[in-house]
C-alpha cells in the first residue's frame, strides 16, 4: 500500500460509507445495500493509525461520512432555489441542513472508536476460549446498535425533530421485515440494522483471518444470533401480514392531484387564480355525480384563499358541496378576522360550510413554514425570507376530526405535510375505535426531485406502527393509499396495482389525476405496543449507551490517574 493510501484510506472509506448509504433511498433506492453499507466506517473507525486521541478520530470520520449521506440524501433541498430565485438559497439550506445533522454521525463515530471498539483478541487453543471472540463482537454490536438507535430518535427531536430516513425505513419494500415496528417503531430498527451490519462485518473479518492464520473456523455463535433475529422479523411478520380484521367497514374514498405549480397557485394573475378554483370543482363534482363517495380529498392548501373568506364559503356551498352526501377533507389556510394569525389547517365538510370540523397544523416546519429567530439571524431570512413573507400560527389541538360511515363513527387523524414522518406527534391522535390517518401536503415546493418520494416511504412507517391505514392527498405526489401493513396494494383485489398515482409510462408521480380506493378501516384495531409506549425502546438503547459511555470515560481517566 503506498503512502498516500496508508494515511488517508480512512477518509475513503468514510466518504464511501456515506454514499453507500445515500444510495439506499430514492432516487437510488439500493436497499440491499443497508446491511452492508456500516462495513467501510466500521473498519476506519477500529483499524486505522493515527496519533488523534480515538474519540477525536472517530468523531471526524463519522462525521465526514455523515456529511457525505445527508449532501447526497436531501439534496432535494436545493429545488428550493427555484422558488426563492436564487440558487445560492437552496445551496445554503443543503449545506447548513448537512453540516448540522452530521454531528450526530460524528457522536456515533466517537462513540464506535472508543466505548464501542471491537478488539479483536488473540487466539487461544483453550477450548474454553471457543466462545470469547463471539461474546466480544455480540457485545460490540449491541453497544453500537443501542448508540445508533438512540441518535437516531434524538434526531428526530432536537431542534423540532429531522427524523428522516433512518435505516429502516430503507427496508420499505422488505414489509415482512418491518412489521415489528409496531413494537420498538421505526427508529428500533436502527438498532437493529446496526446491530446486524456490525455481526456482518466483523464475520467477514473474522473468516478472513482464521483462514489466513489458522487454517480452520471457530464457532461464530454471534453470526447465528444474528440471522435467527431476522428469522424472527420474518416470521413476525408474516403472521402480522396475515391478520384479518375481524369487524370492517370500507370508506370510499378518492383523492384529486390537480399538479398546480407553485407559482401559479399564489399569481397575482386573477384568471391562475380562477382556473384553480373551477378546475376542483369540476373534477369533484365529475366524481360524485357519478359513483357513490364517502370522502373527497384534496391537497394541503388547496385553495388560494383563506377558508373564513366569504368568496370561499360561497364558493364551497354552492359549487363543491350542494348540500350532497359526501364528505369533503381539504388542506387550507385560515386566519382570524383581523389576519394577524395564519394557520395552516385540515378541513372536513358534509353538506356546506357550517358542519366544518377544522384542525391546526401544530408540527410547524422551520423554514417552511416559520422563519425562526427571524429577527436575530440574517442567515435564516436571508434563506427564506422571500419564501415565508408571515409565519404561520402553530395550533395547540390533538383531537381526531370524525366521520360517519354505516353508523359507525370513524376518527381521522390529521396529518399535514411533514407531521406524517414525526411518530410522536401522529401518537397524540390515536383513541380507542376505528380510525384513518390523512396526509394533506404539497411537495411541489421540491418539484420532480426525491422528496416527495422519500416522503411518502417514510409515511409508510406510521401505518405499520400504529396499525391504522392512511390516505395521502398531494398536490403534486405522491398520493395513493397505504394499508395497516404498510402496503399499498388492495389484497382484496383481484388486480396487482400500486393504489398509488402515476403515470403508467414514465412512473412519475409529478402528474395530474385522480384515484379512487377502498379503504377498509378494522371497528376494533389494535393499541399497539409502540403505540401505547411510543420510543421508549429507542430511548432506552440511547440511555444505556450513553451509560456505558459515561463509565467507560470514567474508568479511563481512573486508570490513567493510578
Amino acid at each position: 500500500m503506498s503512502r498516500f493510501l496508508k494515511k488517508h484510506w480512512p477518509w475513503f472509506a468514510a466518504i464511501l460509507s456515506g454514499l453507500l448509504l445515500g444510495f439506499c433511498y430514492p432516487p437510488f433506492s439500493a436497499d440491499g445495500l443497508i446491511w452492508i453499507w456500516q462495513a467501510p466506517l466500521l473498519g476506519a473507525f477500529w483499524f486505522s493509525e493515527s496519533k488523534q486521541k480515538r474519540w477525536k478520530r472517530g468523531a471526524l470520520l463519522g462525521y465526514i461520512s455523515g456529511l457525505t449521506f445527508f449532501l447526497v440524501n436531501i439534496f432535494w433541498l436545493t429545488e428550493v432555489s427555484r422558488v426563492a430565485g436564487t440558487i445560492f438559497a437552496g445551496l445554503g439550506a443543503l449545506l447548513a441542513l448537512s453540516l448540522y445533522l452530521g454531528i450526530y454521525f460524528a457522536i456515533f463515530g466517537a462513540f464506535a472508536a472508543t466505548a464501542g471498539r471491537w478488539v479483536i483478541k488473540e487466539p487461544h487453543r483453550d477450548r474454553k476460549d471457543l466462545f470469547e471472540q463471539s461474546i466480544s463482537v455480540l457485545k460490540v454490536a449491541f453497544l453500537n446498535g443501542a448508540a445508533w438507535c438512540g441518535l437516531e430518535w434524538a434526531r428526530g427531536i432536537v431542534f423540532t425533530g429531522f427524523g428522516w430516513n433512518g435505516l429502516g425505513v430503507a427496508l420499505k419494500d422488505h414489509l415482512l421485515l418491518v412489521q415489528f415496528a409496531d413494537v420498538i417503531g421505526i427508529t428500533g430498527y436502527g438498532f437493529i440494522m446496526m446491530f446486524s451490519g456490525v455481526i456482518g462485518f466483523c464475520t467477514l473479518v473474522r473468516l478472513a483471518l482464521e483462514v489466513q492464520e489458522r487454517k480452520r473456523l471457530r464457532p461464530h455463535v454471534d453470526f447465528a444470533l444474528g440471522v435467527s433475529l431476522i428469522i424472527f422479523l420474518f416470521l413476525y411478520g408474516v403472521a402480522k401480514i396475515s391478520y384479518v380484521p375481524g369487524n370492517s367497514v370500507d370508506v370510499r374514498a378518492r383523492i384529486m392531484q390537480l399538479n398546480i405549480p407553485l407559482e401559479d397557485k399564489w399569481s397575482e394573475d386573477i384568471k391562475l387564480r380562477q382556473k384553480i378554483i373551477f378546475d376542483y370543482r369540476d373534477l369533484t363534482r365529475t366524481f360524485v355525480e357519478t359513483a357513490p363517495l364517502d370522502l373527497v380529498l384534496w391537497p394541503e392548501t388547496a385553495l388560494p384563499g383563506h377558508f373564513n373568506f366569504p368568496w370561499v364559503q360561497e364558493y364551497l356551498n354552492d359549487h363543491v358541496l350542494k348540500g350532497e352526501d359526501f364528505y369533503l377533507l381539504t388542506g387550507m389556510e385560515d386566519s382570524t378576522l383581523k389576519g394577524d394569525e395564519i394557520y395552516n389547517t385540515i378541513t372536513l365538510m358534509k353538506g356546506n360550510t357550517e358542519s366544518y370540523q377544522m384542525h391546526k397544523k401544530v408540527h410547524l416546519v422551520p423554514l417552511g413554514e416559520y422563519i425562526p429567530f427571524r429577527d436575530s439571524f440574517p442567515f435564516f431570512e436571508w434563506i427564506a425570507g422571500g419564501i415565508i413573507e408571515n409565519d404561520f400560527t402553530p395550533g395547540s389541538e390533538f383531537e381526531p376530526l370524525t366521520m360517519e360511515k354505516d353508523g359507525h363513527e370513524i376518527g381521522i387523524i390529521p396529518l399535514i405535510c411533514f407531521e406524517d414522518t414525526v411518530p410522536r406527534h401522529a401518537r397524540k391522535f390515536l383513541r380507542d375505535g376505528p380510525q384513518i390517518m390523512v396526509n394533506v401536503t404539497n411537495d411541489g415546493w421540491f418539484y420532480e426531485s426525491a422528496e416527495p418520494t422519500q416522503h411518502f416511504y417514510n409515511a409508510i412507517f406510521r401505518c405499520i406502527e400504529f396499525r391504522r391505514p392512511m390516505i395521502r392527498a398531494a398536490n403534486t405526489g405522491v398520493s395513493g393509499f397505504i394499508d395497516e401493513r404498510g402496503s399499498v396494494y388492495d389484497r382484496r383485489a383481484t388486480d396487482n396495482f400500486q393504489r398509488i398515482l402515476r403515470d403508467d409510462e414514465s412512473g412519475s408521480t409529478y402528474i395530474r389525476g385522480s384515484i379512487p380506493g377502498n379503504v377498509e378501516v378494522n371497528l376494533n384495531p389494535p393499541m399497539t405496543l409502540y403505540a401505547r409506549f411510543g420510543d421508549l425502546f429507542s430511548i432506552g438503547m440511547g440511555l444505556f449507551a450513553l451509560l456505558f459511555a459515561t463509565l467507560s470515560v470514567a474508568k479511563s481517566r481512573k486508570q490513567v490517574a493510578t
